[in-house]
C-alpha cells in the first residue's frame, strides 16, 4: 500500500471512530479515492540534480490543502530509475500497471522515450520535469510534454544574449554521454549565434565523469582564433570542473549554456571560476514571485529546495491538476487530450504556458542568469527573436 491511500484509509478510520463517539467531526477536505500520479524520478545517479520529487510532493501537499482535485486527493508513486535508461522502463511499467492517472518522466529524452512508449496505448500523459530535450516529445508527440522548455529555445536566447554582450566567436564542447542534450544543444546554440553575426571557431569531445579535461583545454588552447566563450550541454559536476580548469589553465574565456548550470552546488565546484558563467534558465525566485512563493512555502513545510527544478516538478503537478480539472475525470485519456489544449496556462516558473498546437513542447519566456561574485543574478527576461528548429 502506498503511503498516500495509508494516509487517506487512516484520514476515514479517524472519521468513522468519531461519528461512533460522537466527538466533533473535522471537515475532510476531498472525499473519494486518490487520483494516483507517477513518478519515474531520477532520485539517484547523474541525473538526480534534474528531477525534483520533494517538488511534486509540496505541490501536492498545497492542492489537497486546498480541497484536492475534483474533490478528490492527489498521491504520488514515485520510483527511483536511478538515472539508467533500462530501469527507466521497467519502472515506467511499473507506475503503469498500478493504474495511475498519468507519469511525470525521468530528465532525459534517452530515459524518458521508453516510459512514454510504453504509456502510449493508453493515451497516458508522459511529462518531464527536467528534460529541455525537443527529441522527447518529437518521439511520440500525442502523449510527451516537457514542463522546461526546449533546448532549441534555451539556446537561442542564451546565444542571443551573448551577441548582443559583443561576443563574436565560440568553441563547441560536444558530449555523447547523456543524450542529445550534449550533442544537439551546442549545435542549435551555434545555429543561432552564427545567426546573429558569431563565429564557431572549433568542436571539442568530451566524456562526462572526468575529473581532468587537460585534454581538451589543449585543444581549446591550441585553436586559431582563439575562442571567447565555451558552449556546452552541460550538467553538473562538469559545468563547474571544465570552468575551473579552464580558468587554472590560465585561458581567458567565459562560458555560456543553459540550466544544466543552474544549480547551487555549482558554485563550491567551480571556486572563482563561476563568475565566467553565463545561462539561459526557467526562472527566478525573485521578491514577490509566484516562484519564490512557492520555495518559501515549501521551505516552511520542511522541504528543502535545491534547484529549479524543485519548482519545475511543482509546475508538473499544476500542470496535471489543471488538466485533470478541464477534463472532469481522472481517465489517463481525458487528462492527456485537456493537457495538449493548454493555452496560457499561469505556472509559477513563468506566467504563460502554452501546449496548444505545439507538440508537447511549450512555449514559455526565458530568464538569463549570471554568476557574480559567487551569487546567482538574473540579468534580461525575454523570448529570443530567431529559434532554430528542432
Amino acid at each position: 500500500m502506498s503511503a498516500a491511500l495509508a494516509r487517506t484509509l487512516a484520514c476515514r478510520t479517524t472519521l468513522l471512530a468519531a461519528l461512533l463517539s460522537g466527538t466533533a467531526v473535522p471537515v475532510l477536505a476531498q472525499e473519494g479515492d486518490p487520483i494516483v500520479i507517477g513518478y519515474a524520478a531520477a532520485m539517484t545517479g547523474p541525473l538526480a540534480t534534474y528531477d525534483s520529487v520533494d517538488g511534486a510532493r509540496c505541490m501536492i501537499d498545497r492542492l489537497n490543502e486546498a480541497g484536492g482535485v475534483l474533490g478528490r486527493p492527489l498521491a504520488l508513486e514515485a520510483r527511483d530509475m536511478k538515472s539508467d535508461a533500462v530501469l527507466s522502463s521497467v519502472v515506467g511499467q511499473e507506475l503503469i500497471d498500478m493504474g495511475v492517472s498519468a507519469i511525470i518522466a525521468p530528465p532525459s529524452d534517452d530515459t524518458a522515450i521508453p516510459i512514454a512508449a510504453l504509456a502510449l496505448p493508453l493515451n497516458m500523459a508522459v511529462m518531464t520535469v527536467g528534460s529541455t530535450q525537443v527529441q522527447f516529445p518529437m518521439a511520440s508527440p500525442t502523449n510527451s510534454y516537457l514542463t522546461a522548455f526546449g533546448d532549441n529555445l534555451s539556446a537561442a536566447a542564451s546565444a542571443q544574449y551573448a551577441a548582443e554582450q559583443g561576443h563574436k566567436t565560440v568553441a563547441l564542447m560536444i558530449s555523447r554521454d547523456f543524450g542529445s542534450y550534449g550533442i544537439a544543444l551546442p549545435e542549435y546554440w551555434a545555429d543561432a549565434f552564427e545567426h546573429h553575426g558569431g563565429t564557431v571557431v572549433g568542436r571539442v569531445n568530451y566524456n562526462i565523469g572526468l575529473s581532468d579535461y587537460s585534454a581538451q583545454v589543449a585543444e581549446v588552447a591550441a585553436m586559431d582564433p582563439k575562442p571567447e566563450l565555451i558552449v556546452g550541454g552541460f550538467i553538473s559536476p562538469e559545468a563547474g570542473v571544465m570552468p575551473r580548469q579552464f580558468a587554472s589553465a590560465g585561458m581567458d574565456v567565459k562560458f555560456f549554456g543553459t540550466d544544466g548550470f543552474d544549480d547551487p552546488n555549482l558554485l563550491p565546484i567551480a571556486g572563482d571560476a563561476a563568475d565566467t558563467i553565463t545561462f539561459a534558465t526557467h526562472g527566478f525566485p525573485s521578491e514577490g514571485s509566484d516562484l519564490k512563493a512557492f520555495y518559501d512555502d515549501c521551505t516552511a513545510r520542511g522541504y528543502t529546495v535545491q534547484n529549479i527544478f524543485f519548482g519545475l516538478a511543482g509546475e508538473t503537478v499544476l500542470l496535471l491538476k489543471g488538466a485533470i480539472e478541464r477534463a472532469g475525470s481522472a481517465d489517463p485519456a481525458a487528462i492527456n487530450a485537456a493537457l495538449a489544449e493548454t493555452e496560457n496556462f499561469k505556472g509559477i516558473t513563468s506566467g504563460s504556458i502554452s501546449y496548444k498546437g505545439r507538440a508537447g513542447v511549450p512555449s514559455k519566456e526565458l530568464t538569463i542568469v549570471q554568476i557574480q561574485d559567487g551569487a546567482f543574478v538574473p540579468v534580461a527576461k525575454f523570448v529570443p527573436d530567431y529559434i532554430p528548429a528542432p
